[in-house]
């Protein structure tokens, strides 16, 4: 059963009566908004987070998960990411055990419509399917407002200056909206505090050094490596920043598959990419094809999951780590 994103995040109550829900598309922000919520909804629930590449490892993965009961809790969710349908038949035989207490959530990157997993939940009167597109514009300018409208000071002004930082990517408003209800509680959003607070200057440094790893221009960043202070509270922004382009150069690589022509492709995005922008766009294309960037996307993904599972682990190390790997690999294509 097809769903929309907007309508689902109005009224979430949509998705409680399905026994799995899949999530797929470019917008990793609406996907996490919808998660929390899920996790928000079952806070008496066991959470299980899985990836395809265990599962493809070992085929008894998810049938133990949905089997293995709880000492602590009735209920159960199960988190699937990274999906495709290499696990289709795993999923397949899955959906037939659960029951009330046990729901499973997958999470996909873009399916096209020949995906067996697709058209298995599109048909399936007892699953739900959410296609979670780009945001325009006008969703994210709303999405904004209706997270800040409680705060004084909130004017069109400051509601662009913090659309106009965040590359269109919902993941990146979202951890800005954070920062800014901490810094701002009780307090008058001011213009001057808020460039300051959101690191306008910095991020722009941290977008060259996204640049220069995807062309494998290993001289520039190991220069700006050094010059950028990976600070805790800008580790989440800068991993969306390069999870955004690299997102973005799969779909330009995915529309090209059937114009064959990357300049028109470009022209085919929505939103649309900045004239300035498209040299940058045409170095990195020439050095990913689609499964490296899906491969990077991956990477991204665990490196994400790392920060937010190991509080041991230091964060700054982690992107770095994960910048001069994607460095390497763009260096190491003719």
């Amino acid at each position: 059963m097809i769903l929309k994103s907007y309508i689902v995040e109005q009224n979430f109550n949509d998705i409680v009566k399905y026994k799995s829900v899949l999530f797929y598309g470019e917008n990793n922000g609406i996907k996490d908004d919808l998660k929390e919520k899920i996790i928000e909804t079952n806070k008496n629930a066991e959470i299980v987070n899985l990836f395809q590449d265990e599962i493809i490892k070992n085929n008894n993965v998810l049938y133990n998960a949905i089997n293995n009961s709880s000492l602590f809790a009735s209920e159960k969710i199960i988190f699937l990411y990274e999906t495709s349908d290499k696990i289709f038949n795993q999923i397949n035989e899955c959906i037939e055990l659960l029951t009330k207490e046990i729901k499973i959530y997958i999470f996909s990157n873009n399916l096209d419509k020949k995906s067996k997993l697709r058209n298995f939940f599109e048909k399936d009167n007892g699953c739900g399917i959410i296609p979670c597109y780009q945001d325009s514009e006008k969703t994210l300018l709303n999405y904004i407002t209706s997270k800040l409208k409680k705060y004084k000071g909130l004017t069109p002004e400051i509601v662009n200056i913090i659309l106009n930082n965040s590359n269109l990517d919902r993941k990146i408003v979202k951890d800005e909206i954070v920062k800014i209800k901490n810094f701002f509680y009780e307090k008058t959003i001011k213009k001057e505090e808020l460039q300051e607070l959101l690191n306008i200057k910095i991020n722009n440094n941290f977008q060259q050094i996204r640049d220069a790893a995807l062309i494998g221009d290993k001289i520039g960043v190991n220069r700006l490596i050094g010059e950028i202070e990976f600070t805790p509270e800008e580790i989440f922004f800068y991993l969306n920043q390069i999870n955004s382009r690299v997102i973005k150069l799969l779909e330009i690589k995915n529309i090209n598959i059937n114009i064959k022509n990357e300049e028109l492709a470009m022209d085919n995005m929505k939103p649309k990419i900045f004239w300035k922008d498209k040299p940058i766009f045409k170095q990195q294309l020439k050095k990913w094809n689609k499964s490296s960037l899906e491969e990077v996307l991956k990477k991204i993904g665990k490196t994400e999951l790392l920060m937010k599972t190991n509080s041991y682990l230091r964060n700054d190390l982690l992107i770095k780590d994960l910048i001069i790997k994607i460095c390497g690999q763009a260096s190491s294509f003719a």
